[in-house]
């Protein structure tokens, strides 16, 4: 690929952030980890010209108008727009300096950051266009915020937010695929819409509604295409980030139990013993244990 090679004006607002990170061996060896995070506001000599350089880079556009030049293709950025790149290619992105450009963005590397990007590409363009309700631009600002204030949950948070943003990159090229994928496209369009709302009250019959089905046949195609019912599946998304929560954070059950969409904490308690076959503050001490 050749030497490393960087070229840049580093021209922001006084109120931009920029995070600079070093990883521990120990999420060099087992997570994804961040290696820079910021938001800026450009100014109008912003850009950056770079090879080589052995990161992964996501950038979300926030408002005005940015360029980038990829892999031999120059594309401009809007707002909405977000793209994923390999810092080993040549890469040249700058603001446009009329309309200057706000980004959201992160540099990160471990784990399986290849195969992400890998995935990532097989639609064709490092550039999406995502909708108003993307988590794209909210898990960034997770991310800078958790990288700001540095403890020892910074980098297995930091991992489950970068897991969170590359799993969602994914899932934003699913529509384009619906001929070769397995669910169809109106079921991942509830899948998707249960993902971002399983912290929610949700009932059948309103999911029904806005997607234009009836209940009964959302019911069987649901189960038939993902093995659950709509219900079992909000309860299965719910269990699982409370998981995440008793590992990583050290809220109480019954704030687990709210933050998971769920009141009861008793129900909770009970739910959670039925599909992980231990308690909530056993599970905790097991894999607090771990971390």
């Amino acid at each position: 690929m050749g030497s490393y090679m960087e070229k840049a004006a580093h021209d922001w607002t006084d109120d931009s952030i920029r995070v600079i990170a070093t990883p521990s061996m120990a999420a060099k060896s087992t997570y994804f980890y961040v290696q820079e995070v910021g938001h800026f506001r450009t100014l109008p000599t912003y850009f950056t010209e770079r090879q080589s350089l052995n990161s992964f880079l996501i950038v979300y556009t926030l408002a005005g108008k940015g360029y980038l030049h990829y892999l031999g293709v120059t594309h401009e950025l809007n707002r909405n727009q977000v793209f994923f790149i390999d810092c080993q290619e040549y890469q040249h992105y700058k603001t446009d300096k009329h309309e200057r450009w706000e980004l959201a963005w992160v540099h990160f590397n471990g784990s399986n950051s290849r195969g992400y990007f890998e995935q990532f590409m097989k639609n064709g363009s490092p550039v999406l266009t995502l909708d108003e309700s993307s988590t794209i631009p909210q898990i960034l600002s997770q991310l800078l915020e958790v990288n700001l204030q540095k403890d020892i949950r910074t980098e297995p948070l930091s991992s489950k937010y970068l897991v969170d943003l590359l799993t969602e990159m994914i899932i934003v090229t699913s529509p384009q695929e619906a001929n070769g994928s397995f669910l169809p496209a109106h079921i991942q369009r509830i899948v998707s819409d249960l993902d971002k709302r399983f912290q929610e009250k949700i009932s059948l019959d309103e999911l029904a509604n806005q997607h234009a089905i009836s209940k009964y046949h959302l019911l069987r195609e649901y189960k038939k295409y993902t093995g659950y019912t709509p219900n079992e599946y909000v309860i299965h998304r719910r269990i699982t980030y409370a998981k995440e929560l008793l590992t990583y954070s050290d809220l109480t059950i019954g704030e687990i139990a709210s933050l998971s969409g769920m009141d009861n904490v008793s129900h909770f308690i009970n739910l959670f013993k039925q599909r992980v076959e231990m308690t909530p503050l056993a599970y905790r001490k097991k894999w607090q244990g771990i971390h």
